[in-house]
């Protein structure tokens, strides 16, 4: 195969990427090679449109190629258990959500905890000193002579 149909083949077959200048000189090349140049000089419309053509059909291989690529690609990276980084950032954003819902719940569970805590010293000192005021009033009472009973005298004692 020749060089002109060679980078004719690549330029449609998206191979390689084509500028309108590379397409119309692979355009000129070809005509030159089957022999109408000379139509070709006269007929520059149809170079140009020709050059078009071959990029957009380019255009659309190169397109088409890619998608092609990166639908096997996918389709290898499934099968071997790769995650997608969307899938993947989606998950770390579900995670820090996650983590910060715990942080307050422990946050929230440990100013409740405080409370509780808080609410029963208190009511432990106010049970304590009731308790303290209880025994320091029976005690008093214990104590009182009048609340004593007398003492028999015995009879040895008399003789």
């Amino acid at each position: 195969m020749t060089d002109a149909f060679q980078a004719y083949i690549n330029m449609v077959t998206g191979v390689t990427k084509t500028t309108q200048a590379r397409a119309a000189a692979t355009a000129r090349a070809v005509l030159k090679q089957t022999g109408l140049e000379d139509a070709a000089t006269e007929a520059s419309e149809r170079v140009t449109k020709l050059a078009e053509e071959i990029m957009n059909a380019s255009r659309t291989n190169r397109e088409l190629l890619q998608h092609f690529v990166t639908t096997e690609v996918e389709k290898a990276a499934t099968r071997l258990g790769f995650a997608r980084a969307e899938d993947l950032e989606a998950l770390r954003d579900e995670i820090a959500s996650l983590r910060r819902q715990v942080s307050e719940a422990t946050a929230r569970a440990g100013r409740a905890a405080a409370t509780q805590k808080t609410a029963r010293q208190a009511s432990t000192k106010k049970t304590a000193a009731t308790k303290k005021t209880a025994a320091t009033k029976k005690s008093a009472t214990a104590k009182s002579p009048a609340r004593r009973p007398a003492r028999k005298k015995s009879a040895s004692a008399e003789s």
